[in-house]
């Protein structure tokens, strides 16, 4: 699962959150009948945010969701430029071929599956060049005239003082390419565009959620709404074991309604943190596996997501 988190003030009025898909295992680590399948069973549900990337699903995951959302065309798409798949050889389709049903099996053999070389994104030099192309490319894979969000992904800090870079991500605005410019990536790049004066509107962290935030806050950032994602996979490890340690954050979990399997509890617990933290912005979970779907759609309709947040942040403090 991934979530979202607020970058605005504590005073401002809460907005309601939306659920979002991410798609960055379509078309590897998820096959594309099995993941046209879970993005037809979300739409249908109400799910109207995709979010994906040129690497995502091995360089496959854009003309995957493109075929899916051809004719739909309420659907709201954000794509990225910085990244690029793994070199697509022999080894890295074998591997992603006979390593689903392994990583199916288990969450250590996704971990180690995740951590092949094969598998590994690369980083590509920021030019005006590559911005102006990468969306002209993703909007042919997504068959679409233009992405809703068109974001830097992973950039360095730097990258956002310079002035060949903001003015080729403005560009993309003013030729319709895309409706709003964001950047993905750490809270230190994210707090660079704040600062930047460019038309960034939206900002993705990949980190907890209060680590970069406060910084955001003094700048008095309102006009900046976070449309994504921190992964949660290390902070839901930690609180994990807190439970199992602690018998005073159990308890607390359990107070708040969240009971049954600690593992269980927790995952319902921390999807109601990013939904409350979200304040209007959109929740980005990976919807790809039976009943994922579900889970997150009745979470999200139940709206009883208030103080969720501050419950898992205490969690981490109690002793």
């Amino acid at each position: 699962m991934q979530a979202a988190s607020r970058v605005f003030p504590d005073d401002a009025p809460a907005k309601l959150p939306q659920l979002g898909f991410g798609c960055a295992s379509l078309g590897s680590r998820v096959a594309p009948k099995d993941g046209l399948n879970a993005l037809a069973r979300a739409y249908d549900e109400g799910v109207r945010w995709f979010d994906v990337a040129p690497p995502y699903g091995a360089g496959r995951a854009e003309a995957i969701l493109g075929e899916f959302l051809a004719g739909r065309r309420d659907a709201r798409v954000t794509t990225k430029v910085g990244l690029a798949a793994p070199n697509a050889s022999g080894a890295m389709r074998l591997a992603y071929a006979f390593g689903r049903p392994l990583v199916r099996a288990g969450s250590g053999l996704r971990r180690a599956f995740r951590g092949l070389g094969a598998t590994r994104n690369q980083h590509l030099p920021l030019t005006a060049q590559l911005i102006a192309s990468s969306i002209r490319r993703s909007l042919k894979e997504l068959r679409r005239d233009a992405v809703e969000v068109y974001a830097l992904h992973d950039p360095a800090p730097g990258d956002l003082a310079r002035d060949d870079v903001l003015r080729a991500m403005e560009d993309a605005l003013a030729h319709g390419l895309a409706r709003r410019i964001a950047v993905a990536g750490s809270p230190e790049a994210c707090l660079a565009a704040a600062r930047s004066g460019a038309r960034f509107s939206l900002l993705q962290m990949g980190v907890d959620p209060y680590r970069g935030v406060r910084g955001l806050f003094d700048l008095g950032a309102r006009d900046i709404a976070l449309h994504g994602v921190y992964g949660v996979a290390a902070r839901r490890q930690r609180l994990l074991a807190a439970l199992r340690a602690r018998p005073a954050a159990a308890r607390a979990l359990v107070e708040a309604g969240y009971d049954g399997p600690p593992e269980r509890a927790l995952e319902r617990a921390m999807l109601d943190a990013a939904f409350d933290l979200a304040n209007g912005g959109v929740v980005l979970a990976s919807m790809f596996g039976q009943g994922h779907v579900e889970a997150n759609l009745a979470r999200w309709r139940a709206g009883r997501f208030a103080g969720a947040a501050a419950l898992i942040d205490g969690i981490d403090r109690v002793r």
